[in-house]
């Protein structure tokens, strides 16, 4: 291997140029330079497609590394990522197990499955199957009519309809070389993602800056008619998902999950189903929810999701494919576990509860417990940005204890200064991993805040304990301010949830009527709200910290991911 090559590098490509004898080489590494080679005047580039081109720096330094036939550049874009040029058509041979193939595009992993299993089970969203190759079929006739509607390679479609049929139109714009992305609620452009097409199940849905194709009776029995042996395009496609982050403290922000998150995903497809059958209940429009329909289809698995489903159905689901494991937030897991106690069960031969999105209340822990005897509880603590910082199966009942950063992530608790803080000493979260992408699109200045040095800042402040796990200690812009006295809006959450009859809690801020700031907390129940017991026992866990509003709800508003929306229980209660 070429000693310019980083030892640490995990994917090397070749992208093609207007050359026939020469070769931009990418090679993605943590290294902060290229290494063994000798510096000398750079020679010009062949030429790349626009959107490859923006990944080389313009123009070109003075001077750039020389490695025998091929010049080298290091790009800095939040991890380095040195990019060789083949200039004399030599051939460079690599390591074994090394990827050096084109990206494929994804729609050949359906295709496959479709023509070794065609009658097997693609896709099951609580009571509605589809086999691959109904699947198969059905995405390349909607795929036509994307290419008659005028879909073009790299354009961004947004997928506004129900789960079942938005896995079959995400396959139908891989095919096409498109980006799908499903959009945030209540989404509006402002700059940073400019969406070419929204298709739309909905009768009256707005435009957001984008070309509408109403996916109705009509459109459905026109694709029906459609010829489906067309071939997919052959345009690269870089970017496999837009998502966005949960939005909790703000405007959601767009990141583009790329070939180094499928890198990272492809690490983990060998042991990703290890113990059975798996239920998604986030939906694909979330982080977790695509990755899982990824490796779904890629490792030909059926792609199992309760997302939007009733909770009925799901249990149904569950007993029927013989689910070994659950994956979802806090809440999405809750409603399950309750219809489950409804029925009398369901959930006996669950083996795997896995929880992300936000911290399992400890009473759900024991309801899941009684739910699904002997099942492992595995917690995971991340982003939508940079996956998981850290994870914990067993050993510990609190909920803030998150586990230990798996391989392949390094996580820090830092000070102001960005110094690492010592053991048992609180500071700022700061996590890398290798499928973690490096900029919010088109905002430069989220970026600059969240992304730096290589690392991602996800806002959220913690305790490396002494053996090394991570003990999460708030949020930073979620703290709560009543009178100058901050805390916790999760610990808050916690203790109201320990108090008998609560079944949800969250805590928010407030502007009272005179217009200072105080603290709400909002709470399900199913029973006659004891308001005065349950502030009394806040108080003393609290002090002057205790809410000041305590109101009851119907349910909590949640993020898609399944994070409490703190922000419109504060838009609710205003002047309260």
């Amino acid at each position: 291997m070429p000693e310019c090559i980083p030892d640490d590098a995990r994917r090397i490509r070749t992208m093609a140029t207007d050359r026939e004898t020469e070769a931009i080489i990418r090679v993605d590494s943590r290294a902060s330079e290229p290494v063994g080679c000798a510096e000398a005047p750079p020679r010009a580039l062949p030429s790349l497609t626009p959107d490859r081109a923006a990944a080389l720096p313009t123009p070109l330094p003075d001077e750039l590394c020389r490695w025998g036939g091929h010049q080298v550049v290091a790009v800095h874009d939040g991890m380095s990522r040195p990019i060789g040029v083949e200039a004399d058509g030599s051939t460079v041979h690599y390591p074994e197990g090394m990827d050096t193939t084109a990206a494929q595009n994804p729609f050949v992993h359906l295709q496959r499955n479709a023509e070794l299993s065609p009658s097997g089970l693609f896709a099951r969203v609580g009571d509605q199957r589809i086999s691959n190759r109904e699947a198969a079929v059905s995405a390349q006739k909607i795929a036509y009519e994307l290419r008659r509607l005028g879909v073009r390679p790299g354009q961004i479609v947004a997928l506004e309809m129900p789960e079942v049929l938005r896995v079959v139109f995400t396959e139908a714009v891989y095919h096409e070389a498109a980006i799908s992305t499903v959009l945030p609620t209540g989404w509006e452009p402002r700059g940073d993602v400019r969406v070419d097409w929204l298709l739309s199940t909905l009768p009256d849905a707005a435009d957001r800056g984008a070309t509408v194709v109403a996916v109705d009776d009509r459109f459905l029995r026109r694709i029906e008619e459609n010829p489906y042996g067309i071939r997919p395009r052959p345009d690269p496609l870089e970017v496999l998902r837009i998502v966005f982050s949960s939005g909790t403290t703000g405007r959601p922000r767009a990141v583009a999950l790329g070939r180094a998150m499928e890198a990272a995903m492809d690490a983990a497809l060998p042991t990703w189903f290890d113990g059975g059958p798996t239920l998604m209940l986030l939906d694909t429009g979330t982080a977790w929810g695509i990755g899982e329909f990824y490796l779904s289809v890629k490792g030909g698995r059926p792609f199992l999701s309760a997302a939007g489903v009733a909770p009925d159905a799901a249990l149904r689901l569950i007993v029927e494919e013989r689910v070994r494991r659950l994956r979802g937030s806090p809440a999405q897991i809750e409603a399950i576990v309750a219809e489950a106690e409804r029925t009398g069960g369901g959930l006996e031969a669950i083996e795997t509860v896995e929880v992300a999105g936000t911290i399992m209340p400890t009473p759900l822990r024991a309801r899941v417990r009684a739910a699904a005897p002997g099942a492992r509880i595995r917690v995971s603590y991340g982003s939508t940005e940079a996956g998981t910082g850290a994870a914990r199966t067993t050993g510990s009942d609190d909920p803030f204890d998150v586990g230990h950063a798996p391989p392949g992530t390094t996580l820090e608790v830092v000070d102001d200064a960005g110094r690492p803080a010592p053991p048992g000493v609180e500071g700022t979260i700061r996590y890398r991993s290798y499928g973690m992408v490096d900029r919010y699109l088109g905002d430069p200045d989220a970026t600059a805040a969240a992304f730096r040095d290589g690392w991602f800042y996800p806002g959220d402040r913690g305790v490396v304990r002494s053996d090394g796990g991570l003990t999460l200690t708030g949020r930073q812009s979620e703290i709560l301010n009543a009178g100058g006295v901050k805390v916790d809006p999760n610990r808050v959450d916690e203790l109201a949830r320990s108090f008998d009859g609560i079944d949800d809690a969250c805590a928010f801020a407030f502007t009272t009527p005179a217009g200072f700031d105080g603290i709400g907390l909002a709470v399900v129940t199913a029973v006659e709200l004891d308001a005065a017991g349950l502030g009394a026992h806040l108080a003393d866990h609290l002090g002057s910290a205790a809410p000041q509003l305590i109101a009851r709800v119907g349910s909590i508003p949640r993020t898609p991911s399944g994070k409490p929306s703190r922000r419109e229980l504060s838009a609710r209660f205003a002047g309260a």
